[in-house]
């Protein structure tokens, strides 16, 4: 749970996110018209660009990303607002309420909620902290309603309320599967049996060589009967309008002249950097947008920069070298790589990680909601510093001095670096002392004591100019011109494919939804899936624009538009093919199994006119293996079902068609049938996942989505 957390671990930058906050106000104020209007509705309701849009910058916020999310993480806030829309609407109809007495009880009564377990819970106890969470709630109801803290307290209050609330729905869609005791006593009785058999199987896999006349009514047959299976597995249980695009690929590769003039300019960066002091080094590298890092670990990097920087002192230069990514992460990972070159500034030995209690003391400058003046808080600096020398606990001296009391002042293990304008003086404050920092603008004051360091390890502060890897403007231009000339050529997405097979030029294939971010492999060009799904782009069309990603320019074409519950059979044919030969196929090898298996009950001969061999599998359950034909269903089932011995069959499985001799039964004692039926009806554990596509199914969804995002 990330709410209180960041009301513990960053309420000191309040002051910059509601700064933040009146910005991002005044500039949706301009666009006031345009986001105010549906850009969805739910079965009626309207969904505005304004709501969306916060769900989204909260969701950023919840997961440290703050205007960094792609399309597919919009998506998922959008899946969840519909999903919230129609549990409310199904939740309400059903009359599943949580009332205040439920809401009071998640907090100090019986049934605490998890996320309040997890915060508020002593760690050296392990008691729940009823009057700290009581002391808690109380600091907040006195806080102004536009404080961060209050803010996002009441934003996770009403997330507890709503999380019970679907927590009894859930509960009761659950309590809602039943298994039936004459069916487990069934199912128990045949899982009880083990069967000794022998196996004469003609696999499909192994009949390749076996004419399959398909026509076009086995096509349409087969379309006709499996639609909603058909309809299932294209769509998922996502059951949205999928658009299929054809695009070619014409990449710019730095040409030999490109990479002796960055050889060139490398090597002036280079005599130049030999001359320049620690600060003029820094600055270099800043400019040229380096690498200036925090004390790191030399493992962080990837080869061969780890080996070289292991082990190194202060003053060691790194002579220019090219590498495909600077980290081990990935971080800045190039196209073409990069030439990275510099020096380590410094050494130390330090920890990975720390430990810390805070007091937070501020002034008025730290939010207008503080009444105190810079000098009074200095007064209480000074006031709780001498307390603490004097020998008064620093828990209590958080009830007592700090704006946060929340687990006693605990910020938990942290990264080093993580602590900002702090983590220098924790690094070099042993474990158990305090000491006090003033807040920047005269703000307030942080009194922290030093409660944890992990074991000390070296670590390097290292300066890296990075000279990335490119083609140049003329070579960008040339092949910029050749996907143009390309493009002109081809009025229709099949020609495009038949003239890149002709030409030898790269083709590629994505399956896309409307959110999707950008063609598979090409980053940026969410203009191209704008296009596909354009309501004016009919399938078969070649998009007049050249959409460019790095080095690359792309020709796209809108092969197919596949709608919910509206596939054509033509667009099923690729989909279906195999699995109607294999229905005709699994047809032919039942006569021919039939055929061998007539007036007689000897497994060898009627492996032998099947020409295959007799394969023995002894312990055959019901839900179990049938040997190396794997997962058969029909097969382990009818073994089950037969409690004598002899032949069953023939039966056409999922991997072949099977005639099999049982020649011995073993029943053991029956198990725990109230057991077996707990085990079958959690299968509505999961009850969720299908609860939602059948609720999204019944109500009208209008999307424009497409004109916003």
């Amino acid at each position: 749970m990330g709410i209180i957390g960041n009301i513990r671990k960053h309420s000191w930058i309040a002051v910059t996110i509601v700064g933040i906050a009146i910005i991002a106000f005044i500039i949706g104020d301009l666009q006031k018209n345009r986001n105010q209007e549906a850009f969805a509705k739910l079965d009626g309701e309207e969904v505005t660009y304004d709501y969306f849009n916060s769900r989204v910058l909260q969701r950023e916020e919840d997961y440290n990303m703050r205007g960094n999310s792609n399309y597919a993480f919009k998506e998922s806030v959008w899946q969840e607002i519909v999903q919230e829309r129609l549990l409310d609407k199904e939740m309400g109809a059903l009359g599943v309420v949580v009332t205040d007495a439920e809401v009071s009880d998640m907090y100090v009564g019986r049934f605490i909620h998890p996320s309040l377990q997890q915060q508020f819970t002593n760690p050296q106890t392990g008691v729940y902290d009823r009057q700290g969470i009581s002391n808690y709630v109380r600091q907040i109801d006195e806080m102004p309603d536009t404080m961060m803290a209050k803010v996002q307290w009441l934003k996770f209050q009403e997330q507890v309320r709503q999380d019970r609330q679907r927590t009894k729905y859930i509960a009761m869609l659950q309590n809602g599967m039943y298994m039936p005791k004459a069916l487990a006593e069934t199912i128990a009785a045949f899982s009880s049996k083990q069967s000794d058999v022998r196996v004469a199987g003609i696999l499909y896999s192994q009949s390749a060589d076996v004419q399959v006349d398909i026509t076009d009514d086995d096509y349409q047959q087969y379309f006709n009967t499996h639609k909603k299976e058909i309809n299932r597995d294209v769509f998922r249980m996502e059951n949205r309008e999928q658009r299929e695009v054809s695009y070619a690929v014409f990449t710019a590769q730095p040409s030999q002249s490109d990479m002796n003039e960055i050889q060139e300019e490398v090597n002036g960066w280079w005599n130049d950097m030999q001359t320049m002091d620690d600060n003029g080094l820094v600055d270099f590298v800043n400019m040229h947008g380096g690498y200036d890092s925090m004390y790191v670990s030399s493992d962080i990097f990837a080869a061969p920069l780890d080996s070289i920087i292991k082990g190194s002192h202060a003053g060691t230069q790194i002579a220019p070298i090219a590498v495909q990514s600077l980290t081990r992460d990935g971080y800045n990972r190039h196209t073409y790589g990069e030439y990275v070159m510099g020096k380590v500034l410094n050494t130390e030995m330090r920890p990975d990680s720390l430990r810390i209690s805070l007091i937070l003391i501020p002034s008025q400058n730290y939010h207008q909601s503080i009444t105190r003046t810079p000098e009074q808080a200095a007064h209480l600096r000074d006031s709780a510093m001498a307390s603490i020398k004097a020998g008064m606990p620093f828990e209590a001296a958080v009830a007592a001095f700090s704006i946060d009391t929340t687990n006693g002042g605990d910020q938990n293990w942290q990264a080093d670096g993580a602590f900002g304008i702090l983590n220098e003086d924790i690094v070099h404050h042993n474990v158990g002392e305090v000491f006090d920092k003033e807040l920047p603008g005269n703000a307030g004051y942080f009194i922290v004591k030093v409660t944890g360091k992990s074991s000390a390890k070296m670590k390097y502060r290292v300066a890296l100019a990075q000279k990335v890897i490119t083609p140049s403007t003329d070579t960008e231009k040339d092949i910029r011109d050749r996907a143009n000339q390309f493009a002109s050529q081809f009025s229709t997405c099949q020609a495009m494919i038949d003239g890149a097979q002709s030409q030898n030029v790269q083709m590629r294939s994505a399956l896309l939804i409307s959110m999707s971010d950008s063609l598979t492999g090409f980053a940026n060009t969410r203009d191209a899936v704008r296009w596909a799904f354009n309501e004016k782009t009919k399938a078969g069309a070649v998009s007049g624009e050249i959409y460019n990603s790095d080095y690359s320019y792309i020709v796209v074409g809108l092969r197919e538009i596949y709608v919910p519950n509206q596939l054509t059979l033509d667009q099923a044919r690729p989909i279906i093919e195999n699995r109607v030969r294999i229905e005709k196929l699994g047809q032919q090898l039942m006569a021919k199994a039939e055929e061998a298996a007539k007036g007689t009950n000897d497994i060898n001969a009627i492996a032998a006119k099947l020409n295959t061999t007799v394969d023995t599998v002894a312990g055959v359950t019901f839900g179990g293996y049938l040997g190396r034909n794997g997962m058969e269903p029909k097969a382990t089932s009818a073994i089950a079902a037969k409690n004598d011995t002899g032949i069953i069959g023939p039966i056409q499985g999922a991997n072949g068609v099977y005639v099999i001799s049982v020649d011995s039964n073993t029943k053991a004692e029956t198990g725990d049938i109230e057991n077996l039926r707990q085990r079958y009806e959690n299968t509505g554990m999961n009850a969720l996942n299908y609860v939602i596509p059948v609720l999204q199914s019944r109500v009208k969804i209008v999307d424009n989505r497409l004109m916003y995002l």
